[in-house]
């Protein structure tokens, strides 16, 4: 039998999260979006929103800090897993053309980039903070009004209201294009600019669980001598596992498991529990 992709799986996951929106939304089962998922009343609020909200706020809402713990605890658990298995942006990102000259040259410059030093900030850390600030400043979530995984979701919304109310709004039309303009002109906004992914690869320090591992007597490169770097390539945020990989750089790990699949000995597994101070994990 044929092994099944994990980037089916993903997309399969992800269209399973869109298909529990539209029957919340048809049936009122209060199941809310990806930005609150849950259950009438009682839902994770989007960790980076909740804490926006705080500092607009500018007063400590309980709620929110239940919804804050639920998040922390999930990370500690799966890591980043949201990011490939449940955000619909890089499912969307596909259907965008490689072959622009202009994408080739920024993603030739993003690697080169990560070649530096993992103790180098990510500039996605900046993003974040810059976030949490223009929050406080201004007194309303301003990352909100451009959240691709909000806006896809406020599409969504509005078309379902369309169709069922028959209630047409410019967000109908605004809201496609900012998000057809972010998909376009930032496809490695995940990677460097994304600041619900800085916030969750900062609390994914703390993950020890499913880690990627090269088991070095099946690598061609270790066992061999043979380079390769196919699972860098694939790698969305161009992770080498053949290099002395710090908890800083395995924190933005989305176990997309896109490196497992590429690599044509099968040599990279993700042991439920992983050591902390393996220098190849």
């Amino acid at each position: 039998m044929k092994k099944i992709k994990a980037s089916t799986l993903r997309t399969l996951t992800i269209l399973a999260f869109v298909l529990l929106v539209i029957i919340g939304l048809a049936f009122h089962t209060g199941t809310g979006t990806l930005s609150a998922f849950g259950y009438k009343t009682f839902s994770a609020i989007c960790p980076l929103g909740s804490l926006e909200a705080q500092l607009a706020s500018k007063t400590f809402l309980p709620h929110i800090l239940i919804s804050l713990a639920v998040f922390v605890l999930i990370t500690i658990l799966l890591g980043r897993i949201f990011c490939a298995w449940a955000c619909p942006v890089p499912l969307f990102r596909k259907w965008f053309p490689k072959n622009n000259p202009t994408i080739n040259h920024v993603e030739k410059e993003i690697h080169a980039s990560s070649e530096k030093t993992t103790q180098t900030v990510d500039s996605g850390y900046f993003v974040l903070g810059g976030a949490l600030a223009s929050s406080f400043i201004f007194g309303f979530p301003v990352f909100c009004l451009i959240c691709p995984v909000g806006l896809t979701f406020a599409v969504l919304i509005g078309v379902w209201r369309l169709i069922q109310f028959n209630e047409p709004t410019w967000s109908l039309l605004a809201f496609p294009l900012i998000l057809i303009v972010e998909l376009a002109l930032y496809r490695y906004s995940c990677r460097k600019f994304c600041p619900l992914g800085a916030l969750i690869s900062l609390v994914s320090r703390l993950n020890i669980f499913a880690r990627p591992k090269i088991d070095q007597t099946k690598c061609m490169q270790t066992s061999k001598g043979v380079e390769c770097k196919l699972c860098k390539s694939v790698c969305n945020e161009a992770i080498d596992l053949h290099e002395t990989v710090h908890t800083s750089t395995l924190s933005r790990c989305t176990k997309c498991r896109d490196c497992a699949d590429v690599c044509p000995m099968s040599a990279i597994k993700f042991p439920f529990l992983s050591q902390k101070n393996n220098k190849h994990i």
